[in-house]
């Protein structure tokens, strides 16, 4: 009777170690994953931003100026990941990794923290810094092929547009310059809030990109697209 009691109480005991250690093990699957998705969601806000850092500094205009909303990187990010959607395999196979093999691959962890923690620091490190870094050489090039494409095609995926001032500017080299504004040779890189960003595509003659021009909301009158 004793021994039947006491085989109860340590198979019900056991069942209660085991329910211990999946809950331990399905926190610890969680904390990962949330770790990895915190640091795609970094690597994707990075990428977009280096892709727009790259890209509108062909035309020498700073994001600072531009004043882009944060929302508007996870955009530039899609562009990149068009053409290098390797990029997302060593996440894929990580998640796959952690799904499958979690129980292992915590034990197996667990060692090399407390055997060799220095070393573990390092590869992350590492591994972090090399994926920032991808994506930084990822970036250049992609941003650098599309304006290529834009400038051979004379950069007709943007818009003309004509635009009235309220009021001609005093200065007459900007008199001269803002003239053009009306006539339609200047397209529209971007607009925000504040201001119109245009700049004049180069000639068949020239080589070299012009000017862009950042005009106030407050100082325009009238803006046209046109066809």
């Amino acid at each position: 009777m004793i021994a039947g009691m006491e085989n109860h109480l340590k198979s019900i005991d056991d069942h209660h170690k085991q329910q211990i250690i999946g809950a331990r093990s399905s926190v610890s699957l969680l904390f990962y994953l949330m770790t990895l998705s915190s640091m795609v969601v970094a690597f994707v806000f990075f990428t977009g931003w280096a892709y727009a850092y790259h890209y509108f500094a062909h035309f020498k205009v700073g994001l600072l100026a531009l004043n882009l909303p944060i929302a508007t990187y996870p955009g530039f990010s899609f562009w990149v990941f068009q053409a290098w959607w390797w990029l997302f395999l060593p996440y894929v196979c990580l998640v796959v990794m952690l799904v499958f093999f979690e129980p292992r691959l915590a034990f197996w962890w667990a060692r090399i923290k407390e055997n060799r923690p220095l070393l573990l620091t390092h590869v992350q490190v590492i591994l972090t810094l090399s994926a920032f870094l991808l994506a930084w050489w990822a970036t250049g090039i992609s941003a650098g092929r599309y304006f290529q494409g834009q400038k051979a095609n004379r950069f007709s995926d943007l818009p003309r547009v004509g635009v009235w001032l309220n009021k001609p500017p005093v200065d007459e080299t900007l008199r001269e310059l803002y003239e053009e504004l009306p006539k339609g040779v200047y397209r529209l890189l971007l607009e925000n809030q504040d201001r119109l960003f245009l700049f004049k595509p180069p000639s068949d003659e020239q080589s070299v990109q012009g000017p862009v021009i950042e005009l106030p909301w407050k100082e325009v009158k009238l803006v046209r697209v046109l066809p």
